[in-house]
Order: C-alpha cells, then sequence, then structure tokens
C-alpha cells in the first residue's frame, strides 16, 4: 500500500520503518547522528527545506533512507489507515 507524504512522494508501506515527529526525532544526538550520516551518503531527502514536520525512515534493499516532510506524521498514519479502509470495502463489494 502507498501513501502521499507530500509534493511529489509517495512511500510504499513495505519499506516504511518509522514515522516521527521532526521535531521529537531531532531533539536525540543519535539521531542526529544518523541523519548527518543519511545526508552523507545521500540517502536523505529533505522535501521542503521552510516545513518539516515529520520524518519517515525506510529501508530499501537492505539500506536506510530517511525522508522529511512537511506533512504531520499522524497525517500519513491516517493516509495509510484510509488506504487499507478503502481496498478493504472495495474487495469486500467485489
Amino acid at each position: 500500500m502507498f501513501a502521499h507524504i507530500g509534493e511529489d512522494y509517495v512511500i510504499n508501506s513495505s519499506e516504511l520503518l518509522l514515522i516521527m515527529n521532526y521535531d521529537i526525532f531531532i531533539s536525540s544526538e543519535d539521531n542526529l547522528r544518523i541523519l548527518e550520516s543519511l545526508k552523507n551518503e545521500d540517502r536523505l531527502v529533505v522535501i521542503n527545506d521552510d516545513l518539516k514536520k515529520s520524518i519517515i525512515i525506510l529501508e530499501i534493499d537492505g539500506r536506510l533512507y530517511a525522508i522529511v516532510s512537511p506533512v504531520s506524521s499522524t497525517t500519513i498514519a491516517k493516509r495509510f489507515l484510509n488506504f487499507n479502509y478503502y481496498v478493504d470495502n472495495y474487495l469486500d463489494e467485489s
């Protein structure tokens, strides 16, 4: 299943490890080191430099990637839940 996370970005739930509030995530020095490492390896995407509401950590082919999104973590989570609800109801009607 997929969810829109801002602008032209969509993520696949099979790759999803974490959705978290950005401000809470960066309050940890360990997390800041992780982000710096991902940035140095070109595995960090910041969708909007002016608006950072959530961070999404993905595992793709055994490697970690991070996306900083202007969409809140709760909104992204709801999009996944709504997608599941829609698909389940659609399949039940068939």
